[in-house]
């Protein structure tokens, strides 16, 4: 049997062979993406590459994380809704250390300690943002 949250991503049940999954998009594969400690793991991992690749670059960590997720970069637009964000749990972060190093320690691996928790919290959550967009759920 495939694992619980894959069945939620529409996952064959491994019995016959499947040419071509269904694509869908519901609210419980959102709610998967953004609880289930696999892909917050996952998600904080994208972060340190991103922030260990490209330094303090804010554009080249989210072409970092996009190009992975996405197979693009983001658009001038995109960046710009999505620096709202990066905001958001940058202030949220700097102001509530505990609630960062709560996130960061989510998952088995090991947290890189030399990037600031805050920083780390913030660009975790960018990139579970990026893992919850649609367009990353049902990419062809």
């Amino acid at each position: 049997a495939a694992p619980p949250s894959m069945e939620v991503f529409n996952a064959p049940s491994r019995e016959y062979c499947v040419v071509q999954r269904e694509r869908t998009n519901t609210p419980l594969q959102a709610l998967t993406l953004m609880n289930d400690p696999q892909f917050i793991e996952a998600a904080r991992h994208l972060a340190t590459n991103a922030i260990k690749a490209c330094g303090t670059n804010q554009r080249g960590r989210l072409d970092h994380i996009a190009l992975r997720i996405l197979g693009r970069s983001f658009d001038d637009d995109e960046v710009a809704l999505i620096g709202k964000s990066i905001k958001g749990y940058t202030d949220n972060y700097k102001a509530d250390p505990k609630s960062a190093g709560e996130l960061i320690a989510i998952g088995e691996s090991e947290t890189d300690s030399s990037i600031p928790p805050a920083e780390l919290a913030t660009w975790t959550m960018v990139a579970s943002q990026i893992l919850n967009f649609d367009e990353s759920i049902t990419k062809n």
